[in-house]
């Protein structure tokens, strides 16, 4: 008889791909697909209905499970106060990339926990800073959608919440904008239901009530900057608070659902037969995402048993190997090095490691990011790679100065007047999350930043508090593109990468000329 690890690999294991969704499916290409439509429609329910045009998703698509196995189900349930805990479908946030578990045993659409975690997760990409009501509203409204082959219907009531609302006293709006994650009804059960419940009527209230212009201009303004909620809804807080607590009470049972067409346009899928590698390894990194490292080194050495040569899983294995201390990382991450999507994920740990002279990292790395990459720890990589070629090229230096003494140098009869450093003078200046910026000119005039946006910060060096300064010269053309860079100081170091990355996608006015730009990281 079959074991059940035999049984779940014995059945087909079909893959459907975009470049935003990767769905593994034990239950056929058909249902497969179905999942893609709606993982994607949700995606663009986002990007339409929130105006969110400059969404930066991840390298590495997001990897959806959809598994019929009761067995392999339970075993994948995600772990609360040391309980499995069987759920339709969970969102595992990982380093690398980001996960989805669902039940195909299931009937209906996604679960709503999946479609909250989803919207953290493109707001997380949209909206830098967005406070907590807001976060937590759109979140709890979102979660409510429903999808059908060519449509979203958006609006829908959550029974639960409406009764709370009812039984329990609402925060006043003074208190509820106030809210934060170190609050108590953030972080407390009881209070954060209520806070939950308010938030999510509230986007309710803005979105289906009166100020629904004002709140979709909010939005798409704070996807570009940061902006204040007071400038667009003017209305006076008792005002809005008498107004809320009316819509909750009379209006909102009577709003209906919105309709929003769906379309395919802009994304494709591929569908493909897998092995029973790949699937053990999908398996493996929700296990490793989720801090299960015993589950995750069974899953990866049953893969070692199937193929021994498989890149994508000597990266795994690495990082299974630097968590725990046991075995050699290095050896693993030069394998994973050959993967083209994981390798810039080896190149950065083997730098991580010091290995910092191997061609085949360097290569790695600028090719990421030459292709735009996301990963901020590639820029870091690249620099500790050239600060060392820097250190190099001075060691070699003065060893050939102690070689040979220099020639002596005869002073010119007529002294060579010095090009004076020309002033510039600020005519700007910007700020966004963690970073702000001055744009000088020598005459004191210049073209304005019309998307400035945050550069890559590394988590390490926010952790750190680590502050840096970046002053750049740059040529803009006269529709507004940057043309050219020059790096004229970076301290530490380590930000010249990230700032000079950063300042090239700007977009500035229509104005042709030549600008410098100082750049301050703040933790």
């Amino acid at each position: 008889m079959l074991s059940t690890l035999a049984l779940y690999l014995a059945l087909s294991w079909v893959q459907v791909q975009t470049d935003t969704f990767v769905v593994k499916s034990s239950v056929g290409e058909e249902r497969a697909r179905r999942v893609v439509r709606e993982l994607e429609a949700f995606h663009q329910l986002i990007g339409t209905a929130l105006v969110f045009k400059k969404v930066q998703l991840p390298d590495l698509p997001i990897e959806v499970l959809l598994v019929s196995d009761e067995a392999l189900l339970t075993e994948l349930s995600p772990v609360y106060n040391g309980k499995r805990v069987r759920v339709a479908g969970y969102y595992e946030r990982g380093q690398d990339r980001d996960f989805i578990v669902l039940s195909a045993n299931t009937h209906g659409n996604l679960t709503h926990i999946v479609y909250h975690e989803l919207t953290h997760y493109f707001l997380s990409r949209s909206l830098q800073p967005r406070p907590a009501w807001l976060n937590e509203g759109l979140a709890e409204y979102f979660a409510t959608v429903d999808i059908d082959d060519d449509a979203a219907y958006v609006g829908g009531l959550s029974q639960e919440r409406l009764q709370l609302l009812r039984t329990e006293r609402l925060l006043p709006l003074k208190d509820f904008f106030g809210v934060d994650d170190r609050s108590p009804f953030y972080n407390e059960t009881a209070k954060a239901n209520v806070f939950y419940a308010q938030a999510w009527a509230f986007v309710h209230f803005l979105t289906h009530g009166p100020y629904k212009n004002e709140f979709h201009s909010y939005l798409t303004d704070l996807a570009r900057n940061e902006v204040k909620f007071s400038d667009y809804v003017k209305t006076d807080l008792s005002t809005l608070e008498v107004e809320f607590e009316n819509y909750v009470k009379l209006r909102m049972r009577t709003v209906g659902r919105e309709k929003l067409k769906i379309s395919s346009e802009g994304w494709t899928m591929t569908t493909h037969p897998i092995e029973d590698a790949d699937v053990e390894l999908a398996i493996a990194e929700v296990f490793l995402s989720g801090g299960r490292l015993d589950d995750a080194r069974k899953r990866l050495e049953k893969v070692a048993g199937i193929d021994d040569e498989f890149p994508r899983a000597s990266y795994y294995r690495g990082v299974l190997a630097r968590i725990t201390g046991e075995g050699n990382p290095r050896e693993y991450f030069v394998d994973a090095l050959m993967d083209p999507n994981l390798g810039p994920r080896a190149a950065v740990h083997l730098v991580q490691l010091r290995e910092l002279s191997i061609p085949a990292v360097r290569r790695a790395l600028e090719q990421a990011a030459t292709n735009d990459t996301h990963m901020a720890d590639v820029y870091w990589a690249l620099t500790e790679i050239y600060l060392d070629d820097a250190r190099r090229a001075l060691e070699t230096i003065q060893l050939t100065k102690n070689a040979a003494p220099a020639e002596p140098v005869t002073p010119s009869k007529e002294p060579v007047a010095s090009t004076p450093e020309p002033v510039f003078t600020q005519y700007t200046e910007g700020e966004g999350d963690h970073f702000r910026y001055e744009l000088l000119s020598e005459s004191g005039t210049g073209p304005k930043a019309v998307d400035a946006h945050a550069p890559f910060f590394p988590e390490e060096l926010l952790k750190e508090k680590l502050r840096g300064r970046v002053v750049i010269d740059v040529v803009i053309s006269d529709d507004g593109e940057v043309t050219g860079l020059f790096l004229i100081s970076a301290a530490p170091e380590v930000f010249s990468v990230l700032g000079t990355s950063a300042v090239r996608d700007w977009k500035f006015e229509p104005v042709a000329g030549k600008i410098r730009v100082v750049l301050q990281f703040l933790p």
